[in-house]
């Protein structure tokens, strides 16, 4: 055989096994992209489902505080009315119209009475049957 034979040969194994390497490379980098794909499409959907679960969450947390404030905001102004029914009943009582009696041993007198005395006595058992009557 001759050098130059040899040297063919050499060369055209060194031809085919590059081929071999090349085509195997090839293969893994296809594998290794496609899998790369998959996790990437796998960790998409988790954050999908995360990011829609924290949309709910915060959509319900929304509409609770939503409705949280305005039930707030309905129970200031049933107070308000409330103290209002309070203030115009103290209003029309002129001062001294309560009076009362002051026994002794030896006599009998008339002292003037505080209505906001009884008016905070007896707004504790009041106020329930006022807000009936005003938020049937």
């Amino acid at each position: 055989m001759s050098l130059e034979s040899i040297l063919e040969r050499i060369l055209n194994e060194a031809a085919g096994e590059r081929e071999r390497i090349i085509r195997e490379a090839s293969g893994e980098a296809k594998k290794i992209l496609q899998e790369a794909h998959q996790e990437a499409d796998t960790l998409y959907q988790a954050i999908l489902l995360k990011s829609e679960a924290d949309y709910a969450s915060q959509k319900k947390r929304q509409i609770v505080d939503a409705r949280l404030g305005h039930k707030k905001d309905l129970l200031e102004v049933k107070q308000e009315l409330i103290d209002s029914v309070f203030k115009k009943t103290r209003l029309a009582f002129k001062a001294g119209a309560f009076k009362k009696q002051l026994v002794s041993a030896d006599k009998v007198s008339e002292v003037a009475v505080d209505i906001d005395f009884y008016l905070g006595e007896f707004r504790q058992d009041y106020e329930t049957e006022i807000a009936q009557i005003l938020f049937k």
